[in-house]
């Protein structure tokens, strides 16, 4: 590889989050009500697979994590309810604000007080190559309970052909998010819900359009429109990868060049899809723009407080949006040829340093089981999706988890979310190319100037490629992200 091995320091501490497989939702989201919970309870089976053990001597281990104030809450429901399990093994939960995460996780490193367990983002395939996790596959090794068959094959985070850091341990994926009420106000049908039948982006535009309303009540469409007042926004979205590339690959074009040799962003491909989405800000005026969206709310308030009538983000909003007290629904994103996008996430790794390393895959079965507990079902019913098989073949566990009944799953989910996703996965951009933090800076870095309308998207990634160029080193699968 280009980057040296010993630069795990020098990995970006600013922890891409946005799908790291756990909630980016602020510490305004609620813990989840009694009655919810309780319902919970009473589905929830033992976990199938993780006996539980009464007996053996006392030990502790060490569990780091991120996450909203709902899920630092669940999370340390399921511990108490884990040593409740297994009254031999107390667990040391430490939650660690996402923003000082790995600046904190490598201080204990080096202080010798290495966690056993810890949640983790793209930065874990350098431990991996640098030898301080564990390599999943081995671990896997005579536990059925942890068969490589039992996951789905894009959710796994790799650092070479026979090594893994493991899969991902809870999935999200991109969700166009919509306030259903706007839409009914407007005269406008809602959006699709199926692939089949998914908006072109010239569709989607027009929509937008139609939804985005200026001071005197003119939609974007009016040739008097006033751009410089707008009350109401048709469309927000979150100017990161998870949001456009689906669209670049479902257009053909990669985030790395063809032979992975350099970035592809710069492509036609790839740069007309990027294009689109400032478009939507500076030529249509049918989002915010960047400065303006610095001081918006996130998808949930900005949906409530119909400042904007559809947003393009990552599928861990649900659960405020189940709590936000409005009418919402989700569709299919607007992509109607070869429909493409991806499930991604972080992954639970286990430290070469625990001297309790059965202890520790107690604790990795438990919360990464969608039924070992009732705070973690409720976890998987609505910030979480899956990444087991069986929760996506199986009618039964399908419904376990995605029904359409439950709060946080609204009418047309399955389809609009899982289907959709589960049918046209690949793997996820951060979970495949090589270096892609250090990569994803400098891209982002030179968005900002597309996003401002400054320069087109080919320019600012032409411009930008000399410098990417030198850290790209192809992807870990050795296909095309």
């Amino acid at each position: 590889m280009k980057m040296k091995k010993s630069k795990i320091t020098a990995l970006i501490l600013a922890v891409a989050l946005v799908m790291s497989g756990c909630s980016s939702s602020d510490d305004k989201t609620q813990q989840t009500t009694d009655t919810t919970a309780q319902t919970s309870t009473n589905t929830v089976t033992e976990a199938t697979t993780v006996p539980k053990t009464t007996s053996g001597d006392p030990v502790e281990i060490t569990f780091t994590y991120w996450g909203s104030g709902a899920e630092k809450e669940a999370i340390e429901a399921s511990i108490a309810t884990f040593e409740d399990a297994y009254p031999n093994i107390k667990v040391k939960g430490m939650h660690i604000p996402s923003e000082d995460f790995l600046t904190k996780l490598n201080a204990m490193i080096a202080a010798g007080e290495t966690p056993d367990i810890s949640y983790s983002a793209s930065w874990k395939c350098q431990f991996g190559e640098d030898g301080l996790i564990y390599n999943f596959f081995d671990l896997a090794k005579g536990d059925p309970d942890l068969s490589v068959d039992k996951y789905l094959d894009t959710c796994w985070w790799n650092w070479s052909p026979t090594e893994s850091a493991g899969p991902i341990m809870a999935n999200v994926t991109t969700s166009l998010m919509y306030n259903a009420d706007m839409f009914k106000e407007a005269n406008v049908d809602l959006p699709p819900t199926t692939v089949d039948s998914a908006w072109s982006w010239e569709e989607f535009v027009d929509v937008a359009q139609q939804l985005t309303i200026d001071s005197s009540g003119r939609n974007a469409k009016d040739p008097n429109f006033d751009s410089n007042n707008i009350s109401q926004y048709g469309i927000m979205f979150s100017p990161n990868w998870n949001v456009y590339m689906p669209f670049v690959y479902s257009n053909g074009g990669g985030y790395l060049n063809e032979d992975m040799t350099g970035l592809g962003l710069n492509d036609p491909a790839a740069a007309k899809v990027i294009q689109n989405f400032a478009d939507l800000i500076n030529v249509y005026h049918v989002a915010p723009t960047a400065i303006q969206s610095n001081s918006m709310p996130a998808a949930a308030t900005a949906l409530a407080s119909k400042q904007a009538a559809m947003y393009i983000d990552g599928s861990w909003n649900h659960l405020d949006l189940s709590k936000a007290g409005i009418n919402w629904g989700v569709g299919v994103l607007p992509i109607n040829q070869n429909y493409t996008t991806f499930l991604d996430g972080g992954s639970l790794i286990v430290f070469k340093a625990t001297e309790h390393l059965k202890e520790t895959m107690l604790l990795y079965k438990w919360i990464t089981n969608p039924e070992s507990s009732a705070e973690i079902t409720e976890m998987f019913r609505t910030i979480w999706l899956p990444v087991q098989k069986e929760y996506y073949t199986d009618a039964k566990k399908l419904d376990f988890w995605a029904s359409e009944d439950l709060p946080a799953r609204p009418t047309g989910f399955k389809d609009a979310v899982v289907l959709s996703t589960y049918e046209n996965q690949v793997i996820a951009t951060e979970i495949d190319v090589k270096n892609f933090n250090e990569i994803n800076t400098l891209v982002n870095s030179s968005l900002d100037q597309v996003w401002s309308g400054d320069k087109t998207a080919e320019e600012a990634m032409t411009e930008v490629k000399d410098q990417v160029d030198s850290l790209v080193d192809g992807t870990y699968s050795g296909n095309r992200s």
